[in-house]
């Protein structure tokens, strides 16, 4: 855009330098009224000259814009579910490495989510250290995650 106003200033610049010096060589009498009047002409085109481009950048249709519109908020959906997801991943496993730390036994889960109308559940995860019955029964009872939906490490 800024360009595109340097373009413009500098051709209507242009146009009135060389209009300054050409006028000044038209003799006296009907022929410099006559230049006067093309030159005026000439320096409202260079003026009016964006009216042209503004007119064909409005020339895009609904369907442009609306498909436009349609991608980016699409873009910005699946943003904010992934975003979502991850979140409630992230904090699903840190209450879970809380609980553990409580028991003595710190740990650092991987949870999986699925998506259940239209809001991301926990439903597995993937302990780094052997089966402690304590946490496996407060990730069931408290986050909903069943005991066959747990992996412990195998030592």
């Amino acid at each position: 855009m800024m360009e595109f106003i340097r373009q413009w200033l500098l051709g209507i610049i242009t146009t009135a330098l060389l209009l300054a010096l050409l006028l000044p060589l038209i003799p006296q009498g009907k022929l410099r009224q006559i230049g006067q009047l093309a030159g005026s002409l000439i320096l409202a085109l260079a003026v009016l000259r964006p009216l042209d481009n503004i007119h064909l950048s409005w020339n895009l249709g609904y369907e442009e814009y609306a498909d436009r519109i349609q991608r980016t908020l699409d873009r910005l959906e699946e943003e904010n579910r992934s975003a979502m997801e991850k979140i409630i991943a992230e904090r699903t496993a840190a209450y879970i490495a809380d609980k553990g730390c409580e028991w003595g036994v710190p740990c650092h889960p991987t949870v999986m989510t699925r998506w259940e109308n239209g809001v991301p559940y926990p439903v597995s995860v993937v302990m780094d250290i052997p089966f402690h019955a304590e946490l496996a029964k407060c990730i069931d009872e408290e986050l909903g995650i069943p005991g066959d939906c747990q992996t412990w490490q195998e030592r």
